[in-house]
């Protein structure tokens, strides 16, 4: 079975940021390796595509219980992709689930109750502001947003493309999202210092490490991605 790679298109802002799952999959398949983009407006249609591979990577908004297939920020009119109510759909399933705080309770909950084999997720929300409150600049936010994407996309091909398991990916993909924040926000401050402390690149790091930190790995670790 194929890796499925669902990324979500109904939000401007997880559209933007879920661009890297489809630049995995074309990677990938450009070296042979069959990997497939899962997206349908309707839901029904994502979840029958999901259930078609043995390992998922979910690209969307999460929470501590569920994960959205719209999700509307204002008026709370979300249209929920998993949630309890559906959790067999990860039975036999290995999930890597790039969303906000599914591993409050949803990753465990697919694992000790729907069957689900491994269960990869964030307690934290994948947060793009600032720890000391200040509102975050444009300037910040792409600095940040760019650090999250490209550590994603380069752990997720890595890991696809050489069957690591999940606890490997685990620590990789800890390591990778610090490493990058770290170098990057240095290289900013030696060339331009001035630009980064009126951004507070600092608090970038800082972030980042919060969100590498805070991710858990429910089920058996010694799973592979495949």
């Amino acid at each position: 079975m194929t890796v499925g790679i669902y990324r979500n298109r109904l939000n401007q802002e997880i559209k933007r940021f879920g661009k890297f799952g489809k630049k995995i999959v074309e990677s990938l398949n450009e070296k042979g390796i069959t990997t497939e983009l899962i997206f349908n407006p309707k839901v029904t249609k994502c979840i029958l595509e999901l259930k078609k591979h043995d390992t998922i990577v979910i690209i969307s908004h999460g929470s501590a219980d569920s994960i959205y297939h719209k999700f509307d920020g204002n008026k709370m009119n979300h249209q929920v992709l998993i949630n309890e109510s559906n959790l067999d759909i990860l039975n036999e399933k290995k999930v890597i689930a790039i969303s906000c705080g599914t591993a409050r309770e949803l990753g465990e909950l697919a694992c000790t109750s729907a069957g689900c084999k491994t269960y990869l997720g964030f307690y934290n929300k994948i947060h793009f502001n600032k720890k000391n409150g200040n509102e975050p600049s444009l300037k910040y936010h792409m600095f940040i947003s760019e650090c999250y994407k490209d550590s994603f996309k380069e752990v997720l091909e890595m890991a696809i493309e050489n069957n690591w398991t999940f606890n490997k990916l685990k620590l990789v993909m800890e390591r990778e999202l610090k490493k990058t924040v770290v170098e990057r926000a240095t290289n900013v401050r030696e060339k331009h210092p001035r630009y980064y402390f009126v951004h507070e690149f600092d608090q970038s790091i800082i972030a980042v490490s919060d969100v590498a930190n805070n991710i858990h790995l429910f089920g058996d670790k010694n799973e592979k991605v495949s």
